[in-house]
């Protein structure tokens, strides 16, 4: 949306108190974290960008608040942009990177205590790890109703649309996500299910290049959906479906000691291609970590396995399917970071890792520390090499088999300037070790990354 229709939106709320005829008044409240970077890195597998980059991102949201019962909420964003770049930061070129990123209702069925949020809305899959493999935070129209049954119980039902072009009458994809919260004094634990439904023409319209971009959440569709490889899909079902089950929970018991466990489980099937090649893929992944809490330090022991494909391209993948994951165990290879990560990969399918971290070392007020060394090694089948080619971005980052591996640490400092301006420097470095003989000519030279960065956040 252009700077002058958000402009626009935001004088109209203001005035809603005054100018609705018979409204309520409105209390108006904002929030956001403004972020600002600077860094200095060299990705794994040739990556040929810009060594350092500048670049901010600025999200404000206004809470327009009727009552406890009923409340509106309005996000927008400027960034992410580089300065100096087409993408809103470049001299002459403001003002052309502002969007809505959440624009959504809050409100209370009357009699009945079931809290009803409607538009344009954070959604995610329930997670007590660093390890979330199927949907964190994405970005979607929904509609979720909610319910407490009593202290211990509660449900929440989300219907989503993440796409429907209208270009056919077979082109939408939905999603419905169940979870059943369970919680106790010192445990809790929480099952879900999810059921998605694919129309005829959907995954081929959502590969359209538009929507293929680096950090697209649509775009990651199709690698976190397909197996490794395949093209648009033309399969033998008319209409697609995927459904999911999963489970997690953690135990603070015996506060300061937590230990955390997830697990999941999905499938997906767009049937054949005409070279009788299955596109499915089902498969799992678990994840667990433990944690103490001292003083001045919270040292922490993690670790997931996610299930490989096997060495036939025509069954399918043996890898779990994904929407929009994250992993959050470091702040380089996967998403645990500022800016910058992900270079490995976002989410945790076809993988597993084992990380040692100290976490939170505090010696000097106002002052933090992390400490981080993390394994990674692939689940995939060698013989899959020859498929994946390349790099392989997406959902499922770089295609790891059960040769290649890599090592990761990082040192993350925070130091509060004010209270709601904190400076951050995270320096991390990857040693990136591929199979010479799955991959050949194509990875054969082993690979090394790092990253140095500066990041000033404004919090209010």
């Amino acid at each position: 949306m252009r700077r002058k229709g958000v402009v626009a939106l935001l004088a109209a709320g203001l005035l809603l108190g005054t100018s609705a005829g018979k409204a309520e008044a409105v209390e108006l409240t904002a929030n956001g974290t403004w972020e600002f970077g600077w860094s200095w890195m060299q990705g794994p597998m040739g990556d040929t960008s810009d060594t350092f980059k500048a670049r901010q991102r600025l999200r404000t949201q206004f809470n327009f608040i009727a009552s406890e019962e009923l409340k509106g909420v309005l996000q927008i964003e400027i960034g992410d942009g580089d300065w100096g770049g087409a993408d809103g930061f470049a001299m002459g070129n403001d003002g052309v990177n502002m969007k809505v990123r959440f624009g959504y209702v809050d409100w209370v069925i009357p009699g009945a205590d079931v809290k009803v949020r409607m538009g344009l809305q954070p959604v995610s899959t329930p997670a007590f790890t660093f390890n979330n493999p199927l949907m964190s935070d994405l970005e979607v129209a929904a509609l979720a109703l909610s319910y407490q049954f009593n202290d211990t119980v509660g449900v929440s039902l989300a219907w989503m649309r993440p796409y429907n072009d209208d270009a056919t009458s077979h082109d939408a994809i939905d999603l419905v996500l169940l979870s059943v919260p369970v919680a106790g004094e010192g445990w809790h634990v929480n099952p879900y299910g999810m059921y998605g439904a694919f129309g005829r023409d959907a995954m081929n319209g959502v590969m359209n290049p538009d929507h293929q971009s680096w950090g697209s959440e649509l775009g990651w569709l199709p690698t976190g959906l397909l197996p490794v490889g395949r093209g648009p899909v033309v399969g033998s079902k008319s209409e697609a479906s995927a459904w999911w089950l999963g489970i997690g929970g953690e135990l603070t018991l015996f506060d300061p000691f937590r230990v955390a466990l997830d697990f999941a489980y999905g499938s997906v099937d767009f049937g054949d291609n005409a070279a009788n090649t299955e596109l499915k893929r089902r498969g799992w992944v678990a994840s667990a970590e433990a944690s103490y809490t001292f003083d001045a330090v919270t040292p922490m022991v993690g670790f997931w396995y996610a299930s490989g494909d096997d060495g036939n391209i025509h069954d399918g993948s043996e890898r779990i399917p994904v929407v929009y994951p994250s992993n959050g165990v470091t702040n380089f290879g996967f998403d645990g970071g500022w800016y910058d990560a992900g270079q490995i990969s976002t989410g945790s399918a076809g993988k597993w890792g084992v990380t040692l971290q100290f976490n939170d070392i505090s010696l000097i007020d106002s002052l933090a520390h992390d400490l981080r060394a993390t394994y990674v090694r692939g689940t995939n089948n060698r013989a899959m090499a020859a498929v994946a080619g390349n790099a392989v971005y997406g959902a499922d980052g770089l295609y790891l088999t059960t040769g290649d591996s890599a090592w990761e640490f990082d040192f993350d400092t925070k130091y509060e300037i004010y209270k709601n301006l904190a400076m951050h420097v995270e320096l991390s470095y990857i040693k990136l070790n591929l199979d010479e003989v799955a991959w050949g000519h194509v990875r054969s030279d082993d690979e090394k990354a790092y990253k140095a960065g500066i990041y000033l956040t404004y919090d209010f």
